[in-house]
């Protein structure tokens, strides 16, 4: 058998500019998806926004359901991905706190993405729903650790920590529905949160005489 010609190496990851581009049309998608809704919204609409022609977006994509796809994995990968950041927070109540105030700043700055992540599920192909529930799970999970261990350590009663999981996911991440970037300020809305989750830390007392 001849020997094959040495040549140029096949590459098995992405270049940082495929990376890029594909970036810049998962973030358009979502500004698409999140101004005409999934069903109005096309690949013509992406297409414009970024000034290139349809067939150029299939370098990148097979469909617009796959972009939707994209969409929605970005969004639960980022929201693990900022799980990952606070692995060092040793203090469970700060580690708490500072996973609400994550939420709430993440959803605040990518309003597009997470309103097309709630408002566009049902338009989620069966397909991919399996993989991104199944990171959703792993999210869930690891919140009501999180909430687990401030519980065990007596900064909140006892409780269910996945109903709590559930609890603080849901007040974070409704900001979606309500925030506006002229009115609120996301560290404020993240302080009144905690607020609410962790009431406020007594001072020390004072040494006995």
């Amino acid at each position: 058998m001849p020997r094959r010609r040495p040549g140029r190496p096949r590459l098995t990851e992405p270049s940082p500019e495929y990376r890029q581009r594909l970036e810049e049309i998962i973030e358009t998608g979502a500004q698409v998806f999140h101004d005409r809704g999934y069903d109005a919204g096309s690949l013509d609409d992406v297409a414009a926004a970024l000034d290139l022609r349809k067939a150029s977006l299939y370098h990148y994509l097979r469909s617009k359901a796959q972009l939707l796809y994209f969409i929605f994995d970005r969004a639960i990968s980022l929201s693990l991905q900022r799980l990952d950041e606070m692995a060092d927070i040793a203090d469970p109540r700060e580690r708490l706190a500072t996973l609400i105030a994550h939420q709430v700043r993440m959803v605040a700055e990518e309003p597009s993405l997470f309103s097309v992540f709630f408002d566009q599920r049902p338009r989620l192909d069966d397909a991919f729903e399996a993989e991104i529930r199944q990171k959703e799970r792993a999210y869930v999970g690891r919140i009501a650790a999180i909430v687990q261990s401030a519980a065990d350590a007596g900064e909140l009663p006892p409780v269910d920590a996945r109903h709590a999981a559930h609890a603080v996911l849901g007040m974070t991440s409704w900001i979606y529905k309500w925030f506006d970037p002229v009115r609120d300020d996301p560290d404020r809305v993240a302080e009144t949160m905690t607020s609410l989750v962790l009431g406020q830390r007594p001072p020390p007392s004072a040494p006995s005489r």
